[in-house]
């Protein structure tokens, strides 16, 4: 029976919090994702010097969170970066995997923004073990231009490790185009 009783309040508080979600305001669940150009992208082995390359290609990012008012909102974040490389045959990938927050200056639909973001850095050489995850900084801002959509200029910044060899210093700048459910 107690365990009865727990499912239908815990079904309940699901239920409950699901119907405000989606409603076109900005608080409750959201969920976004988005896709741009990153025009500098820069990878570099500190241990190795010629291990290093500065390209640009394509941005992607998604995120997946909570806003607890028309103003604020933390999500998880995925803000990535691929390119085709001389150092792999397939292409590399490289991007923030963290935590972020969103300020919204103005209201809904008409809306400068900045966020921040702490996470870890990935390093994916297509054909290669992924390099080991390490600290990573996310910074943006942009601005809302209609009720869903966004565009928005980010900078990351971090490290990795591939183990036995050297740890790498990454950073790009991207500029996205996205858009929010909420």
């Amino acid at each position: 029976m107690k365990k009865l009783v727990i499912l239908v309040i815990g079904l309940s508080v699901v239920l409950a919090a699901s119907a405000s979600a989606f409603d076109g305001m900005r608080r409750g669940f959201v969920l976004g994702g988005g896709l741009g150009f990153a025009p500098a992208i820069h990878w570099e082995a500190e241990d190795y010097p010629a291990f290093k390359e500065d390209v640009s290609g394509v941005a992607a990012n998604f995120f997946l969170g909570y806003a607890w008012d028309e103003k604020n909102m933390i999500v998880w974040e995925g803000n990535a970066v691929g390119w085709n490389s001389d150092w792999s045959d397939d292409g590399i990938t490289q991007g923030f995997s963290g935590a972020s927050f969103y300020h919204y200056f103005g209201p809904v639909g008409k809306s400068a923004f900045i966020v921040g973001g702490l996470g870890l850095t990935m390093f994916q050489p297509e054909g290669f073990d992924a390099n080991e995850a390490k600290g990573g900084v996310l910074l943006g801002g942009g601005y809302e231009f209609a009720r869903h959509w966004q565009v928005a200029a980010y900078l990351s910044v971090g490290k990795t490790s591939e183990k036995g060899f050297s740890d790498y210093e990454h950073s790009h700048f991207s500029i996205l185009v996205s858009t929010v459910a909420f």
